[in-house]
């Protein structure tokens, strides 16, 4: 698995990105977040880290890497991995008070390919995923309309929470394929995105077409302007937001807790990825406010958490999502956690928990 699914980075320029993200963070609250949905109560950390799971990691270094965070105010965990790597890590996350949440891909898996090629998403210009990748190699889009599709993802999602000592689930690359860049990566792909082009523009497979007119009367592609068509975009709206609620139906019938990384801003998530999470019924969200990719300033993030709370009311849990470049002055993003918790977050989530150091701890 890669880092986030935020952006299409190559290899070398996502190590450079989250490369030394960092925090003076020893004063955070630990007060975790009681919330309720149909099947539990829970209380959820305050602040989070993410964190890439392997099995070469030795137990010293994860106690390390607990104990110096957790004594930081970090008391949520969210790593990929496989369900021997969470089976084992889990009863260490207990040890220092550590919840442990899976993080995994959920519209972006290229596994099934070879077998049902039929699933993937197809563009405007009538390409596969498979066949052309939009922006880099392992973009390869499922295709969230197909019930097949809807059923696999769901049930991935809720024999995860069998693992014991597992406390939740993450969605991660919960939306369409990016339809716009943020504005600071245009640039690597020599693109300027003033306008939705076909290659970008998913889905239009015959499953989706025919679902829609099944419903609307008309085949989206016989309109002259289908990006100008209403009605198929919150159609395409709707298909993600169905996934999602038939995923977390199932991790809720497992006494379980589903949350979910999303685009900045229900308006921006809607616009530039199909993606409205305001309607997603999880039980916390973790919208990644990377202002760089954005060319914003820090104050940026405070607002974005403001106009989600504006949107979702006073009392679903949103974390404000962070990644910082290795020059940043500590000053700056305390000040930074002070404005997410005054525009209303709940707490933050850090990308990455190994990037911060002793000193950025203290």
């Amino acid at each position: 698995q890669r880092t986030s699914n935020f952006f299409p980075f190559n290899k070398m320029e996502r190590r450079k990105f989250i490369r030394n993200t960092g925090l003076a963070l020893s004063g955070l609250a630990m007060s975790p977040r009681l919330i309720a949905n149909s099947t539990t109560d829970y209380k959820l950390p305050d602040n989070w880290f993410w964190s890439h799971g392997s099995s070469r990691i030795s137990v010293e270094n994860w106690k390390i890497l607990f104990d110096r965070l957790s004594r930081a105010g970090f008391n949520g965990m969210l790593s990929n991995g496989n369900h021997q790597f969470y089976t084992d890590l889990a009863p260490l996350c207990k040890e220092f008070g550590i919840q442990l949440h899976a993080w995994q891909w959920t519209v972006n898996r290229g596994g099934y390919a070879k077998e049902h090629p039929e699933w993937y998403s197809v563009s405007r210009k009538g390409d596969s995923v498979i066949d052309k990748p939009p922006y880099v190699g392992y973009y390869k889009w499922l295709c969230p309309s197909n019930e097949e599709v809807r059923k696999v993802i769901a049930d991935d999602y809720a024999n995860l929470t069998s693992i014991p000592g597992l406390s939740g689930v993450h969605l991660d690359y919960v939306r369409y394929c990016d339809v716009y860049l943020p504005t600071g990566l245009q640039p690597k792909y020599d693109l300027v995105q003033d306008h939705e082009m076909p290659e970008y523009d998913f889905c239009y497979c015959e499953n989706c077409r025919s679902k829609f007119e099944g419903i609307h009367g008309y085949d989206p592609l016989d309109k002259d302007d289908p990006v100008a068509d209403e009605a198929w975009h919150n159609f395409r709206l709707d298909q993600v937001v169905e996934l999602v609620h038939g995923i977390v139906d199932a991790v809720h019938a497992k006494n379980s807790i589903i949350t979910g990384a999303v685009f900045p801003t229900p308006e921006m998530s809607r616009r530039m990825v199909r993606q409205d999470w305001a309607r997603f019924n999880l039980d916390a969200y973790q919208p990644m406010l990377y202002h760089d990719a954005y060319l914003e300033d820090t104050h940026w993030i405070a607002r974005g958490i403001g106009e989600a709370r504006a949107e979702l009311g006073p009392d679903i849990p949103i974390y404000a999502g962070m990644l910082f470049g290795r020059n940043c002055d500590p000053k700056l993003l305390v000040e930074t956690y002070k404005e997410v918790r005054d525009a209303g977050g709940n707490g933050i989530s850090i990308f990455t928990g190994r990037s911060l150091s002793d000193e950025q701890l203290k």
